[in-house]
C-alpha cells in the first residue's frame, strides 16, 4: 500500500497490540556493538512486530537478520523509554535527547518538552514544536 501523505510504499506490522506503518523495503541489520553511538543505532521492527535496535553496517556474514524501519513521512520519530517518577512518558529522539509528554491524556494533542539536564527524572524544560511519530505508540493515561 502507499502512504497517504508522501506516496511511498509502506506496510503495516502489528506491534504491541497496534499496527505500525513501516517502509516496505526490509533492512539487513547487525547487532549493536559495545560503545556504539545513538546515531549508529536504528529502532527497527522485525516481521513479527518485535521492537529491536540494530546498526545498518557490517559484514554480510555477520548480519543478525532482516527488519523494517518505521515510516516517518517527515514526522519526528520519538522512541518510548518508560515513565519518569511522575508517571509521565519519557521518549528519546534518536540523538540521545530525552523528551517528556507533560499532558499524556488520550484524546489530547501531545505536549512535548525536553527534560531539564537531559535527566530521565528531570523536570520538563523547553517545549518542542513539531509533529511526532511515537514508536511503538504514544503512551497515554
Amino acid at each position: 500500500m502507499k502512504c497517504k501523505n508522501c506516496g511511498c510504499e509502506v506496510i503495516c506490522i502489528r506491534s504491541g497490540g497496534r499496527s505500525v506503518v513501516c517502509d516496505a523495503a526490509p533492512i539487513t541489520y547487525w547487532s549493536v556493538r559495545d560503545g556504539a553511538s545513538m546515531s549508529e543505532m536504528l529502532s527497527l521492527l522485525t516481521p513479527n512486530g518485535e521492537s529491536i535496535y540494530g546498526t545498518p553496517a557490517g559484514k554480510l556474514e555477520n548480519a543478525v537478520g532482516v527488519a523494517y524501519h518505521p515510516h516517518t513521512c517527515g514526522l519526528l520519530p520519538i522512541f518510548h523509554r518508560g515513565r519518569d517518577s511522575w508517571s509521565r512518558p519519557v521518549y528519546d529522539d534518536g540523538t540521545g535527547r530525552l523528551l517528556v509528554d507533560v499532558d499524556p491524556r488520550a484524546g489530547r494533542k501531545p505536549d512535548i518538552c525536553t527534560k531539564q539536564g537531559n535527566a530521565f527524572d528531570g523536570e520538563p524544560c523547553d517545549p518542542v514544536d513539531g509533529d511526532f511519530i511515537f514508536i511503538p505508540r504514544r503512551d497515554t493515561w
